[in-house]
């Protein structure tokens, strides 16, 4: 089955149901509805999935790690902290982004520091993001304890990776898509990535350069996806190894493109699942996302040792 047809299908489902439910708006009140909550919401929620799916790819071709994904490694934590200690001191809005970007990249820091520049064990790894994105959580909760009463709910249900009343600009989507892009033409470099430093030095590039850029970049739209609606685990996970087990035989410049539209699809339905499994209550797309991740990392997981 063409995988473009079955990822297709499933981004315009997702994304119909979370704009228009199950029946067509039949009022004014319906239409304001669906103009000024749900479809900013449905785009908040496609764009965020498809960024954190490509991250995942991202890191998994760099650190020859099929465990690697942002909220795993501690990337997400890590710019959750800082939006925090940022809210503490006063800083909203486009302001959240760069503190997210700099709590991202300070992550990506120490997770290279104690894995030896990311070439440790792949288990290792791992276990180091973990612990990394324990810490977060809990100077996450050391943050949330100083702030306000009346901002500690909205930040623990934005901790839960939320997208009640987030939304993006418009021009967001040419420009992620102009990202897009620069990053397929780069698809034959990584994969030679995953074949190690040896085969890109090969081609004359110095690979530490390029490793660098590429995980600037991930830390960037990790950063971006945390500011709009929270840490949300394990779609840079589930997605880049559904894409490689649906198209094996491509390369990375296919898989890029296959996992931006699985990861809008994905957050689509998570989203709209966590709006009608317990209505009129809301669950968090990060809650269903969890229910969808662990049996997959536990999966993955017994495949590593299997290998080994």
């Amino acid at each position: 089955m063409n995988p473009w047809a079955v990822l297709g299908a499933f981004l315009l489902l997702g994304l119909w149901l979370s704009i228009f439910g199950v029946a067509w708006p039949a009022s004014d009140l319906d239409w304001q509805i669906v103009q000024e909550l749900r479809a900013p919401r449905a785009l908040a929620a496609a764009l965020v999935g498809s960024l954190l799916a490509v991250c995942g790819l991202l890191m998994q071709a760099q650190l020859r790690n099929p465990l690697a994904e942002p909220y795993i490694l501690g990337l997400s934590g890590g710019a959750s902290v800082a939006v925090l200690a940022g809210g503490l001191l006063g800083y909203t809005g486009v302001e959240r982004s760069v503190w997210a970007f700099l709590g991202a990249l300070a992550s990506l820091i120490l997770l290279f520091a104690l894995t030896r520049a990311g070439r440790a064990d792949p288990i290792r790894i791992l276990l180091t993001g973990v612990l990394i994105s324990a810490a977060a959580g809990a100077l996450g909760s050391l943050l949330i304890t100083l702030s306000d009463p009346l901002s500690t709910q909205l930040s623990l249900v934005w901790l839960m990776g939320d997208f009640s009343g987030a939304g993006v600009p418009l021009y967001s989507i040419p420009i992620w898509l102009l990202v897009l892009a620069g990053l397929i033409r780069f698809g034959r470099l990584l994969d030679l990535m995953t074949r190690g430093g040896e085969a890109v030095a090969t081609l004359g590039l110095d690979t530490r350069r390029w490793q660098m850029i590429l995980l600037g970049l991930v830390s960037v739209l990790t950063a971006i996806a945390v500011a709009i609606a929270g840490p949300i685990g394990f779609v840079g996970l589930v997605v880049p190894h559904l894409v490689r087990f649906a198209d094996p035989m491509a390369g990375h410049g296919r898989w890029i493109r296959l996992c931006a539209v699985g990861g809008g699809g994905l957050l689509l339905w998570a989203d709209w699942l966590g709006r009608v499994v317990i209505a009129p209550a809301q669950l968090p797309a990060g809650i269903i996302m969890a229910l969808v991740g662990i049996p997959a990392l536990l999966a993955l997981l017994g495949r590593t040792y299997a290998a080994r």
